[in-house]
């Protein structure tokens, strides 16, 4: 139930975060695949996922910490996200929610054992 409201909460800061920013920095949403990096964001993401899920093999077969796992998937998907973005739509400025995503979901995700202790201390009852 915790992982629940976690994510409930963060998708709705998500959410009113990207309209704000929309309308700050004036961004013009534009897809990747009206452009002419199509082809390499769909290899990219391709490449990436099978690396990311190999990855994921022996991280769980080795009993390592995930969150570490999680925190080098998100770099690195949002990276690539970025460049790509900054490369081929440098007129919508569409890089820069993306970095803003990268910058506030690594340390939420690299405390989330306590965001997770908060919500479960704020549910039952201080």
């Amino acid at each position: 139930m915790n992982y629940f409201i976690f994510f409930l909460f963060f998708s709705l800061v998500f959410f009113a975060l990207e309209r704000g920013l929309v309308r700050v920095f004036g961004i013009k949403r534009k897809s990747l695949s009206e452009t002419a990096g199509k082809k390499i964001d769909q290899w990219g993401r391709g490449i990436l996922l099978v690396v990311h899920l190999s990855v994921l093999l022996f991280v769980l077969q080795m009993e390592l910490n995930i969150k570490w796992y999680l925190i080098s998937f998100f770099i690195t998907s949002f990276g690539f996200q970025m460049f790509l973005e900054w490369v081929y739509l440098k007129k919508t400025n569409q890089h820069i929610l993306t970095l803003i995503y990268l910058v506030i979901t690594v340390p939420i995700l690299y405390n989330i054992e306590i965001i997770m202790e908060q919500i479960d201390f704020i549910r039952n009852g201080f």
